[in-house]
């Protein structure tokens, strides 16, 4: 009875260490990450219009009767994310050196940007209403070239950096891309302080979304975490003290 028992625990122990991992879906073919936008202004009154605001998600007449505030929101949101997962940011950036009396100095922008005809295919899938926001998942298909281009920075050549940005909330959509520079600076930073032996005096270089974008809130900010894959176009030493 014991020996059946312990067989029977095994294989129980057994089966569930057998149970395939179900893996995270691909970015490589299809951009695909949640968004959302606060509805507390408006209480109860997406509870039972999602479907509708789904319709109004993917259309682009401003005039609809079911376009409101927070649906503007995720549409402004969007396209600036999957920038950043089809096409890249570039960064320049110059580290605080307080012997030197250098300041810290940080900018990005797009290496290419949407166009009118890329952001009417972003998709806004399956919305749903909860805990006073209104959330939805976007979609975007990458082109044969897209796929390719998003391959080629999926490799060896490029290293995996990852950082974490705040914003105030009441910056609304610039609250968003506010943190998301904060997050691609400090992976950059951590790169450079992980990687290169004395500070630079610059660096730069282009960067890939390579994972959804998580974006949530702490302690009243936006809390943005972003994954890249990076390529350095330069590093500037300093020729002395």
């Amino acid at each position: 009875m014991e020996r059946h028992i312990q067989t029977l625990i095994f294989s129980i122990i057994f089966s569930i260490f057998s149970v395939p991992l179900i893996p995270q879906e691909s970015q490589e073919n299809r951009v695909r990450f949640s968004l959302w936008a606060q509805t507390e202004v408006y209480p109860g009154y997406f509870d039972e219009r999602v479907g509708e605001h789904e319709r109004s998600m993917n259309e682009i007449k401003d005039n609809d009767e079911w376009y409101s505030v927070p649906v503007r929101k995720i549409r402004e949101i969007a396209p600036f994310l999957v920038e950043g997962m089809v096409y890249g940011w570039k960064f320049s950036y110059t580290p605080y050196d307080k012997a030197r009396g250098v300041e810290e100095f940080f900018e990005f922008s797009p290496i290419n940007e949407l166009s009118e005809e890329e952001k009417s295919k972003i998709g806004y899938k399956n919305p749903w209403s909860e805990d006073g926001k209104l959330s939805v998942w976007v979609e975007f298909q990458r082109t044969p070239s897209q796929i390719n281009r998003f391959r080629s920075w999926n490799s060896v050549l490029h290293p995996k950096i990852k950082g974490v940005g705040f914003s105030k909330l009441a910056f609304g959509f610039d609250g968003i891309r506010l943190a998301s520079e904060e997050a691609l600076k400090n992976a950059v930073r951590e790169y450079a302080r992980t990687r290169i032996k004395t500070k630079p005096k610059e660096i730069s270089g282009t960067v890939i979304v390579r994972e959804p974008p998580i974006i949530g809130i702490d302690s009243g900010r936006y809390r943005v975490t972003l994954d890249f894959f990076m390529e350095s176009d330069r590093i500037i030493e300093y020729k002395t003290f």
